[in-house]
């Protein structure tokens, strides 16, 4: 790639990614993640979940039948189109345990102290205040509460953006709004060509 400028080599990387099928983008309810995330996440009937920039919903689904009629989730997305497209989803499966949040660029729209744990899968590399978004997460835990962060590395030349975030620089950012890092887990099922990982996080 020599010659290329940045903007050129992105170019190309969409093209390459277009007609790739990566795993593990697409949340499978049945797939690896699922026994990882109850056991990080601490997923029990009743717990109160949060399933943060939910894309077109399947993990929030696949955590309303871990919780429970007893438990909830809150599904947030930005996109009034993916917003429509979740509270359809939801319908269509007659579930009562999810809320669907309007979101906004700073802030999750999450209440105060409304979850045991919250989920931001392949979101954080999209934030564009991520800072706010950390403080609104903070908000949102209840004390001892966990955050799992599923995102994936950029290749060399990218620092962040469409193409991932480095693990050190999500610890950093959200570490800087008072979490507290609990541990990294850098072979979190369903990698991608550059692997993935989990950053887990407590609310002290």
């Amino acid at each position: 790639m020599r010659g290329l400028n940045a903007a050129a080599i992105a170019v190309v990387l969409s093209a390459l990614c277009a007609g790739c099928q990566w795993s593990g983008f697409g949340f499978r309810a049945g797939g690896p993640e699922m026994p990882r995330l109850r056991q990080v996440l601490a997923l029990e009937t009743g717990t109160v979940v949060a399933d943060v920039g939910a894309g077109k919903g399947g993990l929030t689904l696949a955590l309303a039948s871990e919780v429970g009629s007893s438990g909830r989730v809150f599904s947030t997305e930005i996109d009034p189109a993916r917003l429509r497209a979740l509270r359809e989803a939801v319908a269509a499966a007659k579930l009562d345990n999810v809320t669907v949040v309007e979101a906004s660029i700073g802030e999750t729209g999450l209440p105060p102290n409304c979850c045991d744990a919250i989920v931001l899968r392949r979101v954080y590399h999209h934030l564009t205040e991520p800072s706010d978004i950390s403080a609104s997460l903070l908000r949102s835990l209840r004390p001892g509460g966990v955050l799992a962060v599923i995102d994936f590395p950029p290749p060399v030349f990218f620092s962040r953006g469409s193409f991932g975030v480095p693990a050190k620089s999500v610890i950093g950012e959200v570490t800087g709004s008072g979490f507290k890092l609990v541990r990294l887990i850098d072979d979190w099922p369903g990698r991608g060509p550059l692997g993935s990982y989990c950053a887990v996080f407590r609310k002290p």
